[in-house]
């Protein structure tokens, strides 16, 4: 399972949300392979980018990062 999450203000990794294509929250973005998260990632920075270009905003400075997580020992 992997893990898309995004480095916040206090130096800690929080999960994003899987929006999909007609804008609807599906949870936390979860996926069966890495490149399925890294496909999502790349269209997720893509489209918090369009949303600051239409407020005259440069691109996001914000990191983020695809996690590997053990199913086995995480609840």
């Amino acid at each position: 399972m992997f893990i898309v999450k995004k480095l916040n203000k206090n130096g800690n990794w929080d999960s994003i949300s899987l929006i999909d294509e007609a804008g609807h929250f599906r949870g936390e973005a979860r996926f069966e392979f890495k490149h399925e998260a890294q496909k999502y990632l790349e269209s997720y920075k893509e489209r918090i980018n369009k949303r600051l270009a239409s407020y005259g905003m440069s691109k996001t400075r914000i990191k983020f990062q695809v996690f590997e997580k053990d199913s086995k020992t995480d609840v």
